[in-house]
């Protein structure tokens, strides 16, 4: 609940301060994009990008979990910055939609995953440790915890799974409905 709270804070904030920081993130986001670090029309590049992002999400959260905060709402308020900045016609809210939804109605789930596994894997780290203090062996404070670990590396493996599927549609469906709508709108095709 608390990385949807998270989500949704940063979403609006991005949006409504847009206007005032376009200035300086634009030309962040788009020597990114030129440089292939945030987003490519190479669906391997895009799976590579997001599994290694999964990954250390994953290992960097198990310093009580700030990483996995930190990256929810980064992500977040740069998906609200990118909506807020495009989304003032009617014409910029369908392109956005037809960029963002194909396959971020996957990735997002798929960074939530992500984020409340590297979370589960600070708490499992935690208790053992809070355990093995309170006179058990790491033996008993693994066996006590098993569950968290499990349940980590589950939605770790989830995560891949959906950052693997949504890349493929980001890298060859999402292309193509952007050209689709920008054609049916007047523009030229985008990719």
């Amino acid at each position: 609940m608390l990385l949807l709270v998270l989500f949704i804070i940063n979403f609006i904030l991005g949006a409504i301060f847009a206007d005032d920081i376009s200035s300086v993130l634009m030309p962040a986001l788009k020597k990114a994009m030129l440089d292939g670090n945030v987003t490519s029309i190479d669906a391997l590049n895009i799976m590579i990008h997001n599994e290694t992002a999964a990954f250390i999400t994953f290992i960097a959260s198990i310093f009580f979990a700030v990483y996995a905060l930190i990256a929810i709402s980064l992500n977040a308020f740069v998906i609200g910055f990118m909506a807020g900045y495009t989304v003032k016609s009617t014409s910029g809210l369908i392109m956005f939609l037809a960029l963002i939804v194909p396959h971020g109605i996957i990735e997002i789930p798929a960074f939530f995953c992500s984020c409340t596994s590297g979370i589960l894997l600070f708490l499992f780290i935690f208790r053992v440790f809070k355990d093995k203090i309170q006179k058990n062996t790491f033996s008993e404070a693994y066996k006590n915890n098993r569950k968290t670990i499990k349940h980590a590396l589950i939605l770790f493996a989830m995560a891949v799974l959906l950052f693997a599927v949504a890349a493929l549609i980001e890298g060859f469906i999402t292309p193509q409905i952007g050209n689709i709508i920008s054609q049916q709108m007047g523009g030229p095709a985008l990719f």
